[in-house]
């Protein structure tokens, strides 16, 4: 027998058995860092292939920390970052922290909530550091930075152009449009403007791995010489809730390059062959509920390595609203059925809910949420009650793939 614990939602714990024959693959994603604070030093003191950040930045110095959203650890980072800028001479009134606009998802928290009241000679960091959501319909909120490669007239926060030194703070991860999350994904649509927002638009590319070309992803790439990022931050998402893995800065090509190795070490799940039954767990992080993104990213990786009409168990706390893509799975007659008018309407939450109809057409699925029951049914799965209903299913398992942390994971086929 194989022993599997699981964390899920916000306090949830799974624990049981199954026999070591029954179970194909078993991953358990990285752990978080003991000592976030220390790890976040470390890096910034000793970057990938640059100076230190304080030796990078001189006194007058207008920044912008661009923090994208759900990253763990993210307050903590933003307060070294912050720290080591006002140690460098950055008067603390010239520090801006930004945090992209979404079209979904709940209002982010006050990342200066771990900033020290005292740092050097300055006083009352919390109060002169300042914080701004970007709101791409505001007047002048935006300003013209240059044409990509493509033609396209690229437009972003007039803070971020007019800033002499700009910090990217991003999570690594995979995509369904870009295929990768980019140290610059956030700038674009997070940064530009409203119709970036609908250009962005799409129902991902499930033909495609990671690495592959996709439009998105070559003009998010070019903005990283566009506006001359010198410096950026990128962080491992832990299987954990709160903190982070491993924290990356430096050079941005360098940041990619590691990044992309450490981000696939960790969150790649590879098999030779389709389990009858796969189950995964969803657990919140960054103190942010879980999401309905949360929820078709975890199953999109589960359909991957499902059997046709075989079975995917998720375990959430899911209890978020219905939004328009999924009201719209929810008034189809199947799930497959809701695909098409969900491409033609492109709502802003059409990844997540084309993810959720294509797991659904492909195998049954069991979800364990908050949400109401009747909910559930009407997006064609089928509501589990406790954890106790959960361990009924994997018992009689024949075949079975576990993971957690199933938001964070791309799972590939290897099929001999």
């Amino acid at each position: 027998m194989t022993a599997i614990a699981l964390e899920y939602g916000a306090n949830g714990h799974w624990e049981g058995d199954i026999p070591a024959e029954r179970l194909l693959v078993h991953h358990t994603g990285p752990r978080p860092l003991n000592d976030v604070k220390t790890d976040i030093r470390a890096c910034l003191e000793s970057p990938l292939e640059f100076p230190a950040l304080r030796r990078a930045i001189v006194p007058g110095d207008q920044v912008v920390v661009a923090l994208d959203r759900n990253i763990q650890s993210a307050a903590e980072i933003a307060a070294e970052v912050c720290t080591e800028l006002v140690c460098g001479g950055v008067s603390p009134s010239d520090i801006l922290i930004m945090h992209p606009a979404a079209l979904l998802g709940p209002r982010p928290t006050d990342p200066r909530r771990l900033l020290p009241e005292f740092i050097n000679e300055h006083l009352d960091i919390r109060q002169k550091i300042g914080w701004k959501i970007h709101d791409p319909t505001a007047k002048d909120a935006i300003g013209y930075l240059a044409s990509s490669a493509a033609g396209e007239r690229i437009y972003l926060a007039r803070e971020i152009l007019n800033a002499d030194f700009v910090i990217p703070i991003s999570g690594l991860g995979y995509d369904a449009v870009q295929g990768r999350r980019h140290l610059m994904s956030a700038f674009y649509p997070g940064y530009s403007s409203t119709e970036s927002f609908a250009k962005s638009l799409g129902d991902g590319h499930s033909e495609l791995g990671p690495d592959d070309e996709r439009p998105l992803s070559q003009l998010v790439r070019e903005l990283t010489w566009l506006l001359g990022i010198q410096f950026a931050v990128q962080v491992l998402p832990s299987s954990g809730r709160s903190a982070a893995a491993a924290v990356l800065a430096g050079q941005p090509d360098a940041v990619t390059r590691h990044g992309q190795t450490v981000l696939d070490d960790n969150w790649e799940v590879i098999s030779d062959q389709r389990g009858e039954t796969v189950f995964v767990s969803v657990p919140n992080s960054n103190e942010e509920p879980a999401s309905w993104e949360h929820l078709g990213a975890a199953l999109d990786a589960a359909r991957n390595l499902v059997q046709s009409e075989g079975r995917i168990i998720v375990l959430s706390d899911l209890s978020a609203k219905t939004s328009p893509g999924i009201d719209i799975l929810r008034s189809s007659r199947s799930a497959k059925a809701s695909l098409k008018p969900l491409r033609q309407e492109s709502p802003p939450d059409l990844v997540a809910a084309s993810q959720i109809a294509r797991a659904a057409d492909w195998a049954s699925v069991y979800l364990l949420s908050q949400l109401d029951p009747l909910v559930v049914e009407e997006l064609f799965m089928t509501p589990l009650g406790n954890e106790r209903e959960a361990t009924r299913l994997i018992s009689c398992c024949d075949g079975c793939i576990v993971f957690d942390g199933a938001q964070h994971v791309w799972t590939r086929l290897v099929e001999e």
